[in-house]
């Protein structure tokens, strides 16, 4: 306890009231005493005072500052004024805040602030607004809820609530969560919870996610030319790219596809969209519907490729193919197969198989090679 405290304690002592045993006031000038409803709740009002609490190895565990603050005995509870103050982990500075209102509880085991709060994370560069905060430091936990948003040299967020966690660089947002990357083109991914692991600089999701795909720095400039959706997904800022799980669906506007799986990598800035698993690519505008084990749809070259079980379909005219691999040319609708290829049209009616094939399916044109070839020419 330093010297500055001494004379409150004694104070304190001679009224009869307790002070936070790890708490103290720098700085303050003698406190005015006062009393409550029918004298039952006595308080002290300090002015200009600077509280602070260590922990039993003596490392800072928070340190606030108040023009005025006043201490209710009977709540065991300090209010603050204006306050501002930095939290500690270990002895580390991690989070600086600053709000309208606050409250320091008991011990000193929790403090509160309220309206207009400032939470600063330092090691990652996170500034969150919110209107209300809790720290927790024995749980290395700092909550902020209501209108919560945050901005990050990487990202932009905003959610209902937010939980912090310092020496695990981790971020959990829940409610109405919304993150934007700071890029050109711009993600911004919706999902009712996410969590931010800030050192991997992953924001991961086990709910039901969407990521839109602006084709400009800001979302609110222009409309999302691509969305992703999946029943879970994560997105890494560092290799900018989506991984979407189980339901998964991409809406794309050029090429215009849309294709579904169970697992689907979107690398946005290799401009490529990958599946190991089943995958189903539907071309609206060529009437064509793809299916392979998986595939891969280069998007610079609107190229896409697929293997194992390879089946193609196209309404107009009306015609199928099978293979065990194939390349389609999505500008020229050429195509490539390789192995057990089947190939069927509807008119005129004929079917033909064998080990490689290329063809055009809207001119019904195919050339099959690599011997073995047997064609069917239904009269």
């Amino acid at each position: 306890m330093k010297n500055s405290g001494f004379f409150l304690l004694l104070l304190y002592a001679f009224l009869g009231l307790s002070l936070p045993s790890c708490a103290f006031f720098q700085k303050g000038k003698t406190p005015e005493v006062t009393e409550g409803e029918e004298g039952q709740d006595q308080a002290l009002t300090f002015n200009d005072v600077t509280l602070e609490q260590a922990n039993a190895e003596g490392e800072i565990v928070w340190k606030v500052r108040s023009p005025s603050a006043r201490y209710n005995d009977e709540q065991k509870i300090t209010y603050l004024e204006t306050p501002t103050g930095e939290l500690f982990q270990e002895g580390q500075l991690v989070y600086k805040i600053e709000s309208k209102t606050g409250e320091v509880h008991g011990d000193g085991s929790k403090i509160v602030l309220q309206d207009q709060i400032i939470a600063t994370e330092l090691q990652n560069k996170a500034v969150i607004q919110a209107q209300e905060l809790e720290w927790l430091p024995a749980q290395d936990l700092l909550i902020v809820r209501n209108n919560v948003s945050g901005t990050h040299p990487d990202l932009q967020i905003t959610a209902n609530e937010a939980r912090l966690k310092s020496q695990a660089q981790r971020m959990e947002l829940v409610g109405n969560v919304v993150a934007t990357t700071q890029k050109n083109p711009a993600l911004q991914m919706r999902s009712e919870a996410v969590v931010w692991q800030m050192e991997t600089d992953q924001i991961i999701s086990d709910r039901p996610v969407q990521i839109d795909r602006h084709l400009c720095p800001s979302p609110q400039e222009c409309p999302a030319s691509d969305k992703a959706i999946g029943d879970r997904g994560e997105l890494n800022l560092q290799t900018n790219v989506v991984t979407l799980e189980q339901q998964v669906q991409i809406t794309l506007s050029e090429p215009p596809l849309t294709i579904s799986s169970d697992l689907m990598r979107w690398n946005i800035d290799a401009q490529s969209v990958t599946s190991e698993r089943r995958v189903t690519i539907v071309h609206p505008k060529q009437t064509l519907t793809l299916m392979g084990d998986r595939g891969t749809l280069e998007l610079a070259s609107s190229i896409i490729s697929l293997v194992g079980n390879v089946t193609g379909v196209r309404d107009r005219p009306s015609t199928e193919f099978k293979a065990d691999r194939m390349t389609w040319v999505i500008p020229t609708e050429e195509f490539q197969a390789e192995g057990n290829v089947f190939y069927r049209q509807a008119n005129p009616p004929f079917t033909v198989t064998g080990p490689k094939a290329v063809g055009k399916l809207q001119d019904q044109s195919i050339i099959m090679t690599g011997g073995d070839v047997v064609t069917d020419v239904v009269p």
